[in-house]
C-alpha cells in the first residue's frame, strides 16, 4: 500500500455506508473533495490508486504554478468535480 496517504480518507461500513476512499485538498481557499468508491473501481484497491492518481495530478498542477495556485484549483476543482446537480421538482 502507499506509504503517503496525505489528503486521502478511508471510509468503510463500520463508521459509515460509503466504503472507498476520499480525496480532499483546500488551497487557496478552494475546496476539492471527491469520493472513489470500492464498487465502481473493482475494491479497495483500484479505488485507492484512482485516488492518489487523481490527489497527484493536482498537487503537481499547483506545485508547477504556485503564483496562480488559486486559479488552479478552480480549474482541477471544474474537471475533476464539474457535475452540475440537478434542480429538485417541488
Amino acid at each position: 500500500m502507499n506509504t503517503n496517504m496525505k489528503n486521502l480518507t478511508r471510509y468503510t461500513l463500520e463508521k459509515t455506508s460509503f466504503q472507498g476512499w476520499r480525496v480532499c485538498i483546500s488551497r487557496k481557499g478552494v475546496m476539492i473533495t471527491k469520493y472513489f468508491p470500492d464498487k465502481t473501481y473493482n475494491g479497495e484497491q483500484g479505488s485507492l490508486e484512482a485516488a492518489t492518481a487523481m490527489r497527484d495530478d493536482i498537487l503537481t498542477r499547483v506545485a508547477a504554478d504556485p503564483a496562480n495556485a488559486k486559479k488552479v484549483m478552480q480549474e482541477m476543482k471544474n474537471r475533476y468535480c464539474g457535475r452540475k446537480r440537478r434542480k429538485r421538482r417541488s
